[in-house]
């Protein structure tokens, strides 16, 4: 596997999280909830994907282009 800075940079915030929550998948929810939440109270605008659509997924590697 390629490792580049992005890639790595991202599973170290991954990690940071899950460690802050102690690795409780229950925890990491709520507090995504809560900062949510918070961002919806300073008035940001939160937006879900539409139904039947797949939210954006990062690939280690890119897709065949055949």
């Amino acid at each position: 596997m390629n490792e580049n800075e992005i890639l790595a940079e991202i599973r170290h915030t991954r990690d940071e999280h899950a460690r802050e929550c102690g690795y409780d998948v229950h925890i990491l929810f709520e507090r995504m909830r809560a900062e949510t939440a918070q961002l919806e109270a300073e008035g940001w605008r939160v937006v879900s994907p539409a139904p039947g659509e797949t939210t954006a997924a990062v690939r280690e590697e890119p897709p065949d282009s055949r």
